[in-house]
């Protein structure tokens, strides 16, 4: 199957294009390789996933609308996994107008594209954010309201909702798949797991927001990836789907765990919790159970093993 994916060179995009082309398909990244983290770090990954075959890069913008139709048109996908954003719940505070005009607008560039290139499926990330101080917890997609509290989590929320005016109005299948913190393997550096695994091998001190009582719902990539790749098999014209690992944990859960796995003490200073933060992320998951055949598989232990032997192998030492 032909499948492109829009921020193919990230963290979680070059993960589904391993697991796609692993699986058989034939991918495209469509990637602009900014600068909001080392552009290195994304020029790796396209390597990588350039040695397996198959694959086609185009680097561009996806708000660039003849860009990305152009390259539409070369591969001509049938399947499009959205993943192309501005990220970070935090910077979406200092930075609002930017989000707007990246998340928003590029889902809309998306989308259009899509729609003119008669693509059959198209795979949104959303994210967890998008629930913001919505009750009741575990957040059910049918019966936990969505009230986001960041620039950041609102976009993602506008982003669903062109996703099902164009399923409505055109035809386009459509599945919304709101990601709980997703970690491991090639993380992008800003996030908390990269930093706290950086800092305790090298015996710095961690910055904590809070007082420690706010509670995560954590996804490992594969689990993560794995939902995504399943979207393609769903027949439906609209749906809005979560993906998480079905616990939380709180911030002295996951310090007790890295401490297991890295050997290292965590020297942690508190500081005042900033705005955008919500007290808990929890997801409910059966419905993706239902429709996707869903199981996340990796606990939070094996996945933070797995992450800080990465993070070793990248050259975080323990000096």
């Amino acid at each position: 199957m032909q499948c492109l994916v829009t921020g193919g060179a990230g963290f979680i995009g070059s993960h589904v294009t391993d697991a796609l082309l692993d699986s058989g398909h034939h991918v495209a990244l469509f990637d602009n390789l900014n600068g909001e983290y080392d552009p290195a770090l994304k020029r790796r990954n396209v390597s990588a996933s350039l040695a397996k075959g198959s694959v086609e890069f185009f680097e561009g913008d996806v708000r660039d609308e003849t860009a990305l139709a152009a390259a539409m048109a070369s591969f001509r996908p049938e399947i499009v996994f959205h993943l192309a954003a501005l990220p970070g719940v935090r910077r979406s505070v200092e930075f609002p107008a930017l989000y707007i005009d990246n998340n928003v607008q590029g889902t809309a560039t998306a989308l259009e594209c899509a729609r003119r290139a008669k693509v059959r499926k198209f795979v949104f990330a959303s994210s967890s954010s998008v629930y913001g101080l919505g009750t009741p917890i575990p957040f059910d997609e049918e019966r936990t309201s969505t009230l986001p509290i960041s620039p950041y989590a609102a976009s993602k929320l506008a982003g669903e909702k062109l996703c099902h005016a164009y399923s409505h109005l055109y035809g386009l299948q459509v599945v919304c798949l709101r990601l709980f913190t997703v970690y491991g393997p090639r993380q992008r550096p800003d996030l908390a797991f990269h930093k706290f695994i950086r800092a305790m091998l090298a015996g710095s001190e961690i910055t904590t927001f809070g007082d420690g009582s706010m509670r995560r719902d954590f996804t490992f990539y594969s689990d993560a990836v794995a939902g995504l790749l399943a979207a393609m098999n769903l027949d439906a014209p609209f749906e809005t789907i979560n993906i998480g690992g079905g616990r939380t944990y709180s911030l002295k859960d996951v310090f007790e765990v890295l401490v297991s796995v890295t050997g290292r003490p965590a020297k942690t200073r508190p500081a005042d919790r900033q705005p955008g933060d919500v007290d808990a992320t929890f997801a409910c998951i059966d419905k993706a159970r239902r429709l996707l055949g869903y199981e996340p598989a990796v606990s939070l232990l094996d996945g933070m093993r797995r992450q800080v032997d990465w993070q070793r192998q990248q050259g975080y030492s323990d000096e």
